[in-house]
């Protein structure tokens, strides 16, 4: 139903204590009269007083209609509404009881006073409600907690105040940390990138950062966009815009005239809304086209600028088992120079080696303490002998040696001889995948084409065929590349979803659940609400369910096993965002019954007088301005700043400051911790770009607001903007000074990410449905119809949306693919600056060539940050030069002025 017009001419009574003409009386009088009933409306002023001989309003329980107050004295409360015997002067209304956890109030006395408590509480002779957990073992939890906590910060002082007896391992460390840094190799000084460098031109950690640095400065173009028009139409058209939804609950008279005046309001500025939702909408659609060409363009321009590793290689499918003892690369190189006629520099094997990984990282960190030891580079003055200390600290001391198993026993250590490592590596087989490395670009792309040509060909009786490769290698997980299988990899994916809802249950029950219980049991009397803990711990629950699902996501990422890390990344964008919708589901549903609960408690009624627990349809509850404007509180308390902005503020502490300041604790204060040890200690933690995931929710959380009250419209998003401003900044700075050099080259990320936001930007359209419903001129649904439209207007916009992801930004490729400048360049050129290569990112490749063929020097392999350790053997395909003029004269041929190492 729609609200009737209506035609009140509407009094503008002077504020409380003031005449007419603004003069400040002690006694204005009052135009109510004692014991007579009236209906309040919009237009009805809630400041207005009763007369002072019967000051309180009491709701008028003993007519038929609804919203009808008399003015009483405290002795007739019980007269007209016997739930409500409580005179109460400060809001001047009669009141139940308000007791916390109270189902039935005691109406025998005038007093708050329960007669009985929630389930859940247990009844205190003052007639009080407690929580039947809070006795005393909870205190003496929290007290032996609190001491626990405070015996661990003044452990963690303790090794502050230490004075420093390992500076040689501090200064071991922070070598290593600062060498491995981004750099600016575009000269030879290779300086750290300044802080004022451009990430949207400067390709500093790959063409895949580049592009996520403009989506989150798009991000933030399009929340002011978003705030900018509802602030147009606020002061524009109606100042009732800017509040529409906002105002708070309040005695049971003021929550009549909220909802009357929200009501008619809402509907008379519906086309407000609706154009609105169509500017978004169009604008939203515009610009997302626009930016998914300006990104696939551009990634194809920095691929066209740049020559690098992956340009030389393609990988051969479908070979067969082949045992570890003979010499499988010679054999599959001069079988690939055979059959394509191309000269090629060598053949990186994907090993079956999964389940002996920890065996592979065993040898790998062996062989690096012995080329260490041979650069004279490993520590040989260790003194473990503790330094002098009083008997409390020697017995902290000794403790953190045991915990952080800062001592090994030599005998704990599995022994490795050259035999012993030979015989391991003759016993792995080889996968059925080997990546192949011309020395020419032109020379790969002939072979490519003779293989689609030919449809491939028989190496040892399998057939096999070249795939292109679109990855740089040290994005290459190596132990998953030989255990790929979709069908396995389909199958953990299905079952990591079983573990988020796993998640998600244990989030809502230990975290969740105490919280809505409490907030249902709460008495939101006379506009009551809880107090700023409360708040402050949903916060805090919000952020604590996004940390669930971010580990819980990042781990099931990582056991999927897939083979490159920006599939990884895909991966860990689609599981997280599906998952955090799960949680904010989980938060509507909870909020959606739980107000509705609250509501009816209050007594609550639609405009036109229909109790919210009798409307018999969801939809009819969920378009009750009393309901609208509690799920549109939520929602504004669940994102912001609860999502937005508090998780970002924090996030430094976990990932950057609290690892490095406790790993420089635990160094300095530890002598034995030297060189590798010291090093592992002050490492930093390496660069994701699940950013996307964290940005996807929050443009969901912002556009579900559409659905509600425009108040918080302008608020959310300006909030949006200024949050995201944050974690840019946050963002653009750890780049540049707290990740580990790394290079994302593909655009899967960006593209997956375009993908992800068909249907969430179908919500923009399902709600224009929803909001023009009944609406002049337009269709008229009720009930499953109306939600079967909105959910058909959705499906067709993630249709439309991805078909041109899919089909037509392909069209709008650069279309020259080649570069003048780069031509002639060979592997040998880009092998010469470029340190990770095909081989030296292969752990199983790099000791099969220092134990199987014995190489002088064998392939070394690659670590950021080691790369002056790594020995050059043009025979082998490993190029690495450390004279600077050649490494500044070769590279700017490759990548003409790219930065990017």
């Amino acid at each position: 139903q729609k609200p009737p017009k209506i035609n009140v001419e509407t009094k503008k009574l002077p504020p409380i204590g003031q005449s007419k003409d603004g003069n400040v009386t002690e006694n204005t009088p009052s135009r109510l009269v004692c014991g007579q009933t009236e209906k309040v409306s919009s237009s009805t002023d809630k400041r207005e007083r009763c007369p002072a001989e019967c000051p309180y309003y009491v709701q008028n329980r003993n007519d038929e209609d609804f919203c009808t107050f008399t003015c009483v004295a405290a002795e007739d409360c019980a007269k007209y509404h016997p739930k409500t015997q409580i005179g109460d002067d400060e809001f001047g209304v009669c009141r139940a009881c308000i007791v916390d956890g109270c189902k039935t109030c005691d109406n025998t006395v005038l007093t708050d006073r329960c007669a009985e408590c929630d389930a859940g509480y247990v009844m205190k002779a003052d007639g009080t409600c407690h929580l039947w957990y809070m006795g005393t073992w909870v205190y003496v939890v929290l007290g032996l907690l609190g001491v626990l906590v405070l015996l661990i910060v003044l452990w963690i002082v303790d090794m502050g105040i230490r004075p420093v007896w390992n500076p040689k391992g501090l200064e071991e460390g922070h070598d290593q940390r600062d060498r491995m840094k981004l750099r600016d190799y575009s000269t030879s000084e290779a300086k750290l990138f300044p802080l004022g460098t451009n990430l949207h031109k400067t390709c500093v950690a790959g063409p895949g950062m580049l592009l996520h640095f403009n989506f989150q400065l798009a991000v933030i173009i399009w929340a002011v966009f978003v705030a900018l028009v509802w602030m147009y139409f606020a002061h524009f058209v109606d100042k009732d815009l800017w509040r529409l939804g906002t105002r708070r609950y309040g005695t049971p008279r003021d929550n009549c005239i909220l909802v009357a005046w929200g009501y008619e309001t809402q509907h008379r500025l519906m086309w407000t809304k609706v154009a609105f939702l169509w500017i978004v909408y169009i604008g939203t659609c515009v610009g997302l086209i626009f930016f998914a060409i300006y990104q696939f363009r551009r990634h194809q321009q920095l691929d066209i600028d740049q020559k690098t590793i992956k340009d030389f290689a393609v990988m051969v499918v479908g070979l067969p088992e082949l045992a570890g003892e003979g010499t499988v690369e010679e054999e599959l190189k001069a079988t690939m120079a055979s059959w394509s006629g191309e000269g090629v520099v060598g053949v990186s094997v994907a090993w079956q080696y999964k389940d002996q990984s920890e065996d592979v990282d065993e040898l790998m960190l062996m062989n690096l303490k012995q080329r260490l030891a041979e650069c004279d580079r490993q520590p040989r003055d260790v003194d473990p002998t503790p330094p002098e200390m009083n008997a409390v600290r020697k017995w902290l001391w000794t403790q953190e040696q045991k915990l952080l198993g800062l001592v090994t026993e030599e005998d704990e250590a599995k022994k490795w001889d050259a035999p012993a490592i030979k015989e391991f590596l003759s016993g792995l087989k080889s996968s059925d995948r080997a990546i192949v490395v011309f020395e020419t670009e032109e020379a790969k792309q002939r072979a490519l084409n003779k293989s689609a040509e030919s449809g491939g060909f028989d190496i040892q009786g399998s057939h096999v065929e070249l795939e292109d490769v679109n990855v740089e290698p040290d994005t290459v997980q190596w132990a998953n590349l030989a255990s790929s299988d979709t069908g396995r990899v389909v199958i953990k994916v299905i079952l990591g979803f079983g573990i988020i809802a796993l998640a998600c249950f244990f989030w809502a029950v230990v975290f969740y659940a105490p919280y809505a219980y409490y907030v249902l049991t709460f008495n939101y009397s006379n506009g009551r609400q809880p107090g700023f803990i409360v708040g402050f711990s949903f916060s805090m629950i919000v952020v604590i369910g996004n940390a669930i699902m971010y580990e819980t996501c990042a781990r099931i990422s990582d056991w999927v096993g897939l083979s490159y890390r920006d599939q990884r990344e895909v991966c860990y964008m689609m599981l997280y965002t599906i998952a955090c919708m799960f949680n904010v589901l989980l938060d509507f549903v909870t909020t959606y019954i739980t107000a509705g609960i609250v509501l009816e408690s209050l007594g609550f009624r639609t405009y036109f007088g229909v109790k919210i627990r009798d409307l018999d349809s969801f939809t009819l509850r969920f378009e009750s301005y009393g309901m609208q404007r509690a799920l549109a509180e939520n929602t504004f308390a669940y994102a912001f700043p609860s999502t937005f902005l508090i998780p970002f503020l924090i996030e430094g502490l976990p990932t950057m400051a609290v690892p490095y300041w406790m790993g420089r604790l635990i160094v300095k204060s530890h002598p034995e911790v030297r060189g590798l040890d010291a090093e592992g200690w002050l490492e930093m933690l390496p660069m994701d770009i699940g950013r996307y995931a964290d940005i996807l929710l929050n443009i969901i959380l912002g556009i579900l607001i559409f659905y509600f009250p425009g108040g918080y419209t302008w608020t959310l998003f300006l909030g949006m903007a200024a949050s995201h401003v944050w974690i840019y900044l946050f963002d653009y700075y750890k780049v540049l000074r707290q990740i580990p050099a790394v290079s994302y080259v593909e655009i899967d990320c960006d593209w997956w990410c375009q993908v992800l936001l068909a249907p969430i930007v179908s919500i923009i359209p399902a709600c224009i449905m929803f909001k023009t419903n009944c609406e002049p001129g337009c269709h008229c649904y009720k009930g499953p119809t109306l939600i079967a439209a909105c959910t058909l207007a959705a499906v067709v916009h993630t249709i439309f949306h991805v078909c041109f992801l899919k089909f037509v930004l392909p069209f709008c490729a650069v279309r020259s693919r080649d570069n003048a400048k780069l031509e002639g360049i060979t592997y040998k050129d880009c092998a010469t600056f470029l340190p990770a290569t095909w081989f030296n990112t292969n752990p199983v490749h790099c000791l099969r060539s220092k134990y199987v063929y014995e190489h002088n020097p064998p392939c070394d392999f690659y670590r950021c940050g080691r790369e002056e350790f790594m020995r050059a053997n043009p025979a082998i395909g490993c190029f690495l030069s450390h004279e600077i003029d050649t490494l500044v004269s070769v590279r700017s041929s490759c990548m003409g002025n790219s930065p990017h190492p």
